[in-house]
């Protein structure tokens, strides 16, 4: 009886252990942490050091969108080839945005393969940003010729050496109101029954 019982137990650590091999192992690493413009606000306002790039082309960047204070210009297209000027930024966070969150993702897939693991995103991107009613600069000499400027509520703050005249400062401007987010379409209600012929009574539906 002992020996019987000695067997069972035997088997039953097996099969225990077992269970424990075949578990399911975690899912992949996102690429980035995808945060909401409210949230991404917060967290450049309390990291000032942090580097925020802006994937947009040139035109864009500087464009009547304007962009987010003090990100750094670099294509998502010339990203690839221009890993060494962030290097030393590997070990930190890294914040990221763009046009739309296809670009962002694109741009965090080349910095997590060239070892860049703390990266954080914007979710909808520039458009999302002004939708939800922060700011974006301009160089001063664009946006006065432009006539965009924008009459700062709170002075901008200064970088070491800016002079206020200098027309390469950032100032604030009036973007365009961005076009709304797509509407979600409802479903679509199933078709009616064609009419009957004249002179035919049509049979009442059956309501299941």
């Amino acid at each position: 009886m002992s020996t019987r019982r000695t067997a069972l137990l035997l088997l039953f650590a097996l099969v225990c252990g077992g269970c424990s091999l075949f578990k399911p192992k975690p899912g992949p690493r996102p690429l980035y942490k995808k945060l909401s413009p409210s949230i991404s606000y917060e967290m450049m306002r309390d990291s000032p050091q942090m580097l925020v790039i802006d994937l947009r082309p040139p035109q864009d960047f500087n464009g009547p969108t304007g962009h987010i204070h003090e990100a750094k210009n670099i294509p998502v297209a010339r990203l690839p080839y221009r890993l060494l000027d962030i290097l030393p930024f590997r070990d930190d966070t890294i914040f990221i945005y763009c046009d739309t969150d296809e670009c962002t993702e694109q741009g965090a897939k080349v910095l997590a393969a060239s070892g860049f693991e703390s990266i954080v995103g914007m979710a909808g991107g520039i458009n999302q940003w002004i939708r939800g009613g922060f700011k974006t600069v301009l160089p001063a000499r664009i946006a006065e010729r432009r006539g965009e400027a924008e009459e700062p509520t709170m002075p901008m703050p200064e970088k070491p050496g800016e002079k206020k005249n200098d027309p390469n400062r950032e100032v604030p401007v009036k973007p365009p109101v961005p076009p709304p987010p797509p509407a979600v379409q409802p479903p679509a209600l199933p078709d009616a029954p064609p009419p009957p012929p004249p002179g035919v009574v049509a049979a009442p539906r059956q309501i299941r």
